[in-house]
């Protein structure tokens, strides 16, 4: 830690996700009342009074980890000699090396700390202390359960988020960023354990003239029936995705040529034969099979040849990029 920031005019303190203290400054160590080997490598816990412990676990790391950062949070913190210290926060979210580490500002309170100290002497005179301890105690609760719902909230919309941008709005399959994510990855995992993986690209035959001809509303309708059919197509461990447009994707791990056909050929044939409430609606695919030192690149080119291969062979068809050579 650099000497300004060592000696700065407020306390800083930075924790990782673990709540393990992994860098304090002078400042604060001074106003605790600690030394640097005391709090090093320690949680965070060891600084904290006790209401707050339950406040960081409940709102300040939930919020960090959602918000990247926490502005004017009041806690209190705990000296040495078990004196609790009032504190303005303001935190940051950073990630170094990477990891993700939480860097916080801490500015004492002093007046705050006097008035709460006063009103704590206050208490203890009064016949009321008891009452009002066990109402305080009341109120914790309350506020720890509310705090906890919130939490769950917030826990449940950042999934959804994080579904949502996944996802095709349209059809509800995989988005194009999350297929090329998962080629990737199919592709390495498949190579180092030397299984075939095959990819099919798909093409909803003369879809302009759907659009053209019965308007969006049923183009959309037709590229919603098609994403349902190829999810009940799909097998557990396959990725269904829509690539753009009219253009829809299938990953097949573990899938070897003659299993990529016979999976495409069911598809061309369901398009073929559904009731569409339109003139026959076909489909036209383009399949490969993993090679030697393949890349996700090279198998999304082949596959994307043989369906243009297909097209300009009439359509309603499957090719498999093997079969070009």
């Amino acid at each position: 830690m650099d000497e300004q920031l060592n000696f700065a005019p407020c306390g800083y303190v930075s924790i990782d996700d673990n709540g393990t203290i992994l860098a304090i400054n002078e400042t604060l160590l001074r106003l605790l009342g600690h030394n640097l080997q005391e709090v090093q490598g320690q949680h965070i816990n060891l600084l904290l009074s006790t209401a707050s412990r339950s406040f960081y676990q409940l709102y300040f790391f939930p919020m960090i980890r959602l918000q990247n950062k926490v502005e004017e949070m009041y806690i209190s913190l705990k000296s040495k000699t078990e004196q609790d210290i009032p504190i303005l926060l303001n935190a940051s979210r950073n990630e170094r090396n990477g990891k993700m580490t939480n860097d916080c500002v801490c500015v004492p309170m002093k007046r705050r700390y006097e008035y709460e100290q006063a009103l704590l002497t206050i208490k203890k005179e009064t016949d009321t202390r008891n009452r009002m301890k066990k109402k305080q105690i009341a109120e914790l609760d309350r506020l720890r359960h509310e705090l906890e719902s919130k939490q769950n909230e917030l826990l449940a919309l950042n999934e959804e988020l994080q579904r949502l941008a996944i996802t095709d709005g349209l059809t509800g399959l995989k988005n194009r960023r999350y297929l090329h994510e998962n080629l990737i990855s199919n592709v390495a995992l498949h190579a180092e354990r030397s299984q075939p993986l095959s990819l099919l690209l798909i093409d909803i035959d003369y879809f302009k003239n759907i659009n053209d001809n019965f308007g969006h509303m049923m183009g959309d309708k037709v590229l919603q029936g098609f994403g349902q059919l190829l999810k009940d197509a799909s097998r557990i461990d396959d990725i269904a995705a829509r690539y753009g447009g009219e253009e829809f994707a299938l990953i097949l791990p573990k899938t070897d040529k003659l299993g990529a056909l016979k999976i495409a050929e069911g598809i061309r044939s369901q398009v073929e034969n559904a009731n569409w409430d339109l003139p026959t609606i076909t489909v036209s695919i383009g399949a490969a099979t993993s090679l030697a030192g393949d890349t996700e690149n090279a198998l999304q080119s082949r596959a994307d040849r043989a369906l243009y291969a297909s097209k300009n062979r009439g359509r309603n068809r499957t090719t498999h990029a093997s079969d070009l050579e």
